[in-house]
């Protein structure tokens, strides 16, 4: 449960996804979409504070532990909800009521924050935006805004192939899970841009974890919860 007065800092998650109601299938969508985020959920157990929820029609919403394990939770979202385009709003702050297994019905800075973010994600057509790390909100943002404009370039066989390739060892187990050959795979990741991709998202991921609970000290930790 939360005190009165405590400080700690949490990340807020909220998946916009984009055109639900123009989705032919839309109850399908949902269904599909609680299935996942229960495999999210149990993937990522040690790292939630709450759960994966949907908690409007079109919206679903966790909370972090650290927010170094953002990339790795957007990337495996991304992942299992295939096609299905996603706008992510990212909010670090703290939470002012109990603590629940799953995000919905608390409130506080970070969901406040997260709220901020999709909307500014949506004015600017962004994959995912950040709001409540102080001065790096702008190079985060900029990081996540141009890996959101290559992932959405990519065609469903490099979405596949960088899928499967994440997943395996090596190119060649890719290659083999797809039925295809190394070069096919090494040139779809090419297509992809998945290395500058990747070392992106790994850059965004080392910016993140120097907000993490254990590393802020207290001036830091002022500056970024004002």
């Amino acid at each position: 449960m939360v005190k009165p007065g405590d400080d700690t800092r949490y990340l807020a998650v909220i998946g916009d996804i984009r055109r639900s109601r123009l989705a032919p299938q839309r109850a399908e969508l949902q269904k599909l979409l609680e299935r996942e985020l229960e495999g999210i959920n149990r993937e990522f157990a040690d790292e939630l504070v709450a759960g994966f929820v949907i908690t409007l029609g079109d919206e679903f919403q966790g909370v972090l532990r650290e927010p170094g394990q953002a990339m790795k939770v957007l990337v495996a979202l991304e992942a299992v909800l295939g096609e299905t385009s996603v706008r992510y709003g990212l909010g670090w702050g703290t939470i002012s009521t109990e603590l629940r297994e799953l995000a919905v019905g608390m409130d506080g800075p970070c969901f406040h924050r997260a709220r901020e973010a999709v909307g500014e994600g949506k004015r600017a057509d962004r994959w995912a935006t950040v709001s409540g790390f102080g001065g790096d909100d702008e190079i985060l943002n900029g990081l996540l805004w141009l890996v959101g404009a290559v992932r959405g370039r990519w065609t469903s066989v490099q979405r596949e192939t960088v899928e499967q390739v994440r997943a395996a060892r090596t190119q060649r187990e890719a290659a083999a899970a797809r039925g295809v050959n190394e070069s096919s795979v090494s040139q779809a990741l090419k297509a992809a841009f998945h290395d500058p991709v990747l070392a992106a998202e790994r850059s965004a991921e080392i910016l993140l974890e120097r907000h993490s609970n254990l590393l802020l000290d207290g001036e830091a930790a002022k500056e970024v919860t004002e």
